[in-house]
């Protein structure tokens, strides 16, 4: 595959890696350093103009960040000037994702936005694809404007086989509150086990568990989530099903979107006796979680790569 390079953020180098090893291809290498005035500067590494000129660029970036986002709306615009024939978007966690829609008056749908953003990115030659992974809502695919095409992979094939791995008797699906019930009656059907949900209130950031819905007692629960960033929300939910006689708590979770190493901490110390998710996001790469007996980190790559394959 010498007509393929793969280039990323810093953040998503390893995912990269792991891509790029699974496919037999070089990394390329991005010159990257901060001005003065805090002006970020960027640079293909290449030796001849012509370097690129007729190769697929796989950029993977995980937008976690204004900043990783911002890096990656540039690079696809510099590998679409520098000739290459298509691009391949690989973005592991879709940032901004929970600001899909406006509730109250005047707040900004940032997800749309951000898609707009990159459906702008130049489609020379075969164009552009975006592969994303268990989206907050897939409804933001369709935020994406003209000719590109993108794709939402899932992480249901993986998380499946980490939960039968528990080799759990006597469990049952919950959710952490009703919005992601689907996907709760979606690993309930393929393990043939009762649903029980929680219902809660949020207030802008603060949530309160209001209900819960269906018989816990004596039973484990797993708790599936698309995502966590303060820990919060699984906390309460766990500490609502022990409440009401649940047995142990086990949650499951697409990206692990923790805001900093303190939430690590936190879930550490939590009633959760495991908690399962992929390595989706950089923060499964903190030393602190690598070293957590009680966070287990899937490998979601192999997932793009199966679709990078059928595209190159």
């Amino acid at each position: 595959m010498k007509n393929i390079l793969i280039y990323s953020t810093l953040d998503s180098a390893y995912f990269a890696e792991l891509i790029a090893k699974q496919l037999g291809v070089a990394t390329g290498k991005i010159i990257r350093f901060t001005f003065g005035d805090g002006e970020l500067y960027h640079r293909l590494e290449i030796n001849d103009p012509g370097d690129l000129l007729g190769k697929t660029a796989i950029f993977v970036a995980s937008t976690n960040s204004d900043k990783n986002f911002d890096e990656l709306e540039k690079i696809g615009q510099a590998l679409a000037a520098a000739g290459t024939a298509r691009r391949i978007f690989v973005i592991p966690f879709f940032g901004y994702s929970t600001m899909e829609r406006a509730v109250f008056p005047g707040e900004i749908v940032s997800a749309k936005i951000n898609a707009r953003r990159l459906s702008n990115i130049a489609g020379t030659d075969r164009g552009n694809v975006f592969l994303m992974l268990d989206l907050h809502t897939s409804g933001i695919l369709h935020y994406f404007e003209g000719d590109c095409s993108r794709y939402e992979l899932y992480a249901e094939r993986v998380l499946t086989e980490a939960i039968a791995d528990l080799k759990l008797k006597d469990f049952i699906f919950g959710t952490a509150d009703l919005g992601k019930t689907k996907w709760v009656e979606t690993f309930a059907d393929k393990f043939k086990t009762d649903i029980v949900f929680i219902r809660k209130s949020r207030l802008f950031k603060k949530t309160k568990v209001t209900d819960v819905i269906g018989q816990v007692a004596g039973k484990n629960i797993i708790i599936y989530d698309d995502m966590t960033r303060t820990g919060g929300t699984l906390i309460q939910a766990a500490q609502a099903y022990l409440k009401l006689g649940a047995v142990k708590i086990y949650a499951v979770l697409s990206h692990l979107a923790l805001n900093d190493e303190t939430v690590i901490k936190k879930l550490e110390k939590s009633p959760l006796a495991k908690i399962i998710t992929t390595n989706s996001h950089p923060m499964t790469k903190r030393k602190l979680v690598k070293r957590s007996k009680k966070i287990v980190v899937k490998d979601i790559s192999p997932e793009f790569v199966k679709i990078i394959k059928k595209l190159i």
